[in-house]
């Protein structure tokens, strides 16, 4: 077989879900063409995303670049994961690039929107890093700033851009404006469709963003992220917080006791159950102690979803999925697979 036919098959043999057979079709391809750019990129995005072998992933990305060090970007990206500081974002960086070229040689209108949002979020990635690896950095602040408004530029319908704007304006301790932020990303979980939602994980810490500066908002957003998967123990746990931080005591211990069981049941771990556990035990001190607990009815129903305490103020509950007027001057602003449409 030649290097394209064994290509072919490895991807057809990923998309089938047999991921030792696309690895042994990839080392195969590489036996017969070991400089080849296209399969020391496309192996090593396998070993780093399905197989989780880090280190030979490391090894075929960076054959890659030696091999083409100015063509594809997906590479660097890739690489980048595995990296840290001033290594991953050079990779960045490299990638930005790399994209910026391409962009111009692109003829469709979804072509260009999409690169557009990959470049977001490659400039977030890097973003990312000032707000983490890079922090002590004397420009990383600015830096970091600078790298989410050109995001915004390429894609204002994302989510990571606001989310990660939104950490930017906490760490400013600047709530409001991460208020405002935070808005936006969660109404763009409900109206972006599938291909461009985060991962349920990001959505989490999406609404622990939330909770730090609107609870009863958050708490409305985990009831939603309990649609997608009601068996999370974590999210039964945060709504559990959320209700504690809104002095909503009665159903704070049926949620959190709720999460305790979950967490056991699943195997959540003892830093799963230490976390719940120390909350329970701040519950308790907040309540009066024990005894008061004991006066909480229905701490021993399946669902305590369905003996919440009504809402006393409603209106501070502005963002759902029905919800268009939150921030209405940004809500008429064009999503991008609107205007992601083939040319003529």
């Amino acid at each position: 077989m030649d290097v394209p036919t064994c290509m072919a098959l490895a991807q057809n043999a990923i998309d089938e879900g047999n991921i030792k057979a696309g690895c042994e079709f990839y080392e195969a391809a590489l036996h017969r063409a070991p400089n080849h750019g296209e399969v020391l990129e496309a192996y090593g995005e396998i070993m780093l995303h399905y197989v989780q072998n880090f280190q030979r992933a490391e090894q075929l990305l960076r054959h890659s670049i030696t091999v083409a060090p100015n063509e594809g970007y997906i590479k660097y990206m890739n690489l980048a994961q595995l990296l840290q500081g001033q290594e991953a974002l050079k990779c960045y960086q490299q990638a930005y690039n790399i994209m910026k070229q391409e962009v111009c040689k692109l003829r469709t209108k979804k072509s260009v929107a999409s690169i557009h949002r990959e470049m977001a979020g490659c400039l977030v990635a890097a973003a990312e890093l000032y707000l983490t690896d890079l922090c002590d950095d004397d420009d990383a602040e600015k830096n970091c700033e600078e790298a989410l408004e050109e995001a915004l530029k390429h894609c204002c319908d994302s989510v990571e851009v606001h989310q990660t704007h939104a950490s930017l304006r906490l760490s400013q301790q600047r709530e409001d404006d991460a208020l405002i932020d935070i808005r936006k990303a969660v109404l763009l979980t409900h109206k972006l469709s599938e291909e461009y939602q985060p991962t349920y994980e990001s959505k989490i810490e999406l609404g622990r963003l939330f909770m730090q500066v609107h609870p009863p908002e958050a708490f409305q957003f985990f009831l939603d992220l309990l649609q997608l998967n009601d068996a999370n123990p974590y999210v039964w746990f945060l709504l559990g917080e959320c209700a504690r931080l809104r002095k909503r005591f009665h159903d704070s211990a049926r949620l959190l006791k709720h999460a305790r069981q979950l967490a056991v049941y699943t195997n959540a771990g003892e830093e799963a159950t230490t976390e719940i556990d120390t909350t329970i035990r701040l519950l308790v001190e907040e309540m009066g102690g024990e005894q008061a607990v004991m006066q909480v009815q229905h701490m021993n129903e399946t669902n305590p979803l369905d003996f919440l305490d009504p809402e006393e103020n409603p209106d501070e509950i502005v963002v759902n999925e029905g919800d268009d007027n939150a921030n209405e001057e940004w809500a008429e602003e064009p999503l991008w697979e609107d205007a992601a449409e083939e040319e003529d």
